[in-house]
């Protein structure tokens, strides 16, 4: 059992991991008799097993995060309701193996549960999320979405008492989950150049398969992108002369350019050049040559071929009708449709299905705005709590500053400010992922890897 331990707080673990992710994911035709991918729900089954054995198996909790992480990347269909998965089982067989498993680990290993850092902030968006539903009128589809904030408590909890933490693995595990993000842009970049051959090659370039990517769409993937990015810069930190880190950085960039998204574009420009920023004068040295090799690269790719570069300004300021409505992408109905609702709710707001209140023909889920979300759903109350919730993560990530805890600072608020127009604060995968971080910070062992000398931080072996 130490040599499982062992390999499970390893690298080559979380590697292992999040390429079982990739490749489960990757299946995205549905599989007769079913309507959904067979492989992928094995993929996610699997996942969930191991989860079981994890909370069985070890006190430590931690090895179970690599995991967590990946079960929110990993579906790869969009539509999937209840009903088309029952026909496996799968809601049935995963809810009541994890409930198992965690009622063994409380009994085997009794752990004491404690409050922790950030529990008020976390606890009052949570009874924000159930409030509206006291004098709404009764609707069961509601309860599920309404219970997601003592969800994303319960992770919290569950995993600042019962994981015993290092910031080198969070920030393996971002890593990796940003490496296995670009891969996903890039194979739906992939998929959708081979299947519409009848089109010219920069047509084809830009075109993805015209889907989204189950769990996301190419929005999204730019805020989780953007969140993770700055991990490169722990490692580079940590191993500067590493020239596969530089060239791994450039993946991303090149995915986000793909993806074509005004607010990811710069949400992730601003996690870039910070966490850049931050390396040029903080890091161990400024390494010149690595940075005009990091610069030549896409200046070399425009030069072969500006056209590229021409086609992609053309796209991002083309729009689909008139007005600025059109060029927000409709963003300006949701939020004026979102003011109403709080204005008829404004304190406690008008719950998680009030945007189903008002018509629009499309995807729509979310209010697009953090802001107006928090206003609309759970009114001055819930965007009170969120308020508290960011005074209680900057308080602590201002308290005793390290480079872990600018790196997440700089990948937080550049998603945050993406939040400012699209769905990122309250998007399940992000939730999640912001309280697992938040439980790592809060129970690591070691609060930095690196010591301030001479006004550069300089990495120390364990």
């Amino acid at each position: 059992m130490k040599q499982i331990e062992k390999f499970l707080n390893s690298g080559a673990y979380i590697v292992l991991i999040f390429s079982i992710t990739l490749i489960s994911w990757s299946f995205y035709k549905e599989t007769p008799p079913f309507d959904y991918n067979l492989i992928n729900m094995i993929g996610i089954l699997f996942f969930i097993f191991l989860l079981c054995f994890i909370f069985i198996s070890f006190r430590n909790t931690m090895y179970s995060i690599p995991i967590l992480i990946g079960l929110l990347f990993i579906l790869n269909k969009s539509d999937m309701t209840f009903e088309t998965s029952i026909d496996l089982g799968f809601p049935i067989v995963a809810i009541s193996s994890f409930l198992f498993s965690f009622v063994f680990h409380l009994i085997r290993f009794k752990p004491k549960f404690h409050k922790g850092r950030f529990f008020l902030g976390l606890f009052l968006i949570a009874v924000g999320y159930i409030i509206a539903l006291i004098y709404l009128p009764f609707d069961i589809t509601a309860i599920p979405v309404s219970l997601l904030g003592f969800l994303y408590l319960f992770f919290y909890v569950f995993y600042s008492s019962t994981s015993k933490s290092n910031l080198e693995y969070l920030f393996k595990i971002m890593f990796v989950a940003n490496l296995v993000l670009t891969f996903q842009l890039f194979i739906y970049v992939y998929r959708g150049f081979m299947t519409y051959t009848d089109l010219d090659f920069m047509t084809r370039l830009f075109l993805g398969w015209l889907r989204n990517l189950g769990w996301a769409n190419t929005n999204d993937m730019c805020f989780y992108i953007a969140l993770t990015f700055p991990s490169y810069i722990y490692f580079i930190m940590k191993k500067p002369k590493n020239y596969w880190l530089w060239i791994l950085m450039i993946l991303p960039v090149a995915a986000v350019v793909f993806t074509k998204s005004r607010g990811g574009l710069i949400s992730f420009g601003l996690s870039g050049l910070f966490s850049i920023l931050l390396f040029y004068f903080k890091g161990p040295k400024k390494n010149y040559i690595h940075w005009i090799a990091l610069a030549a690269v896409p200046v070399f790719i425009l030069a072969i071929n500006f056209r590229f570069f021409i086609e992609w300004l053309n796209i991002l300021a083309s729009i689909e009708g008139e007005g600025f409505n059109a060029f927000t992408s409709n963003r300006i109905y949701f939020y004026t449709e979102g003011i109403k609702i709080f204005l008829r709710y404004p304190i406690f707001g008008g719950g998680w299905l009030s945007i189903q209140s008002f018509p629009f023909d499309g995807r729509l889920f979310m209010y697009h705005s953090t802001i107006i979300q928090a206003l609309a759903t759970m009114g001055l109350f819930g965007l009170g709590a969120l308020i508290i919730h960011f005074i209680q993560v900057f308080k602590y990530m201002f308290n005793e500053v390290s480079v872990e805890k600018y790196l997440f600072l700089i990948g937080f608020i550049a998603s945050q400010l993406h939040g400012l127009v699209d769905n990122v604060q309250y998007s399940i995968p992000f939730s999640v992922f912001i309280v697992v971080i938040l439980a790592i910070f809060e129970t690591s062992e070691k609060k930095t890897s690196f010591e301030l000398v001479e006004g550069r931080y300089i990495y120390i072996e364990s």
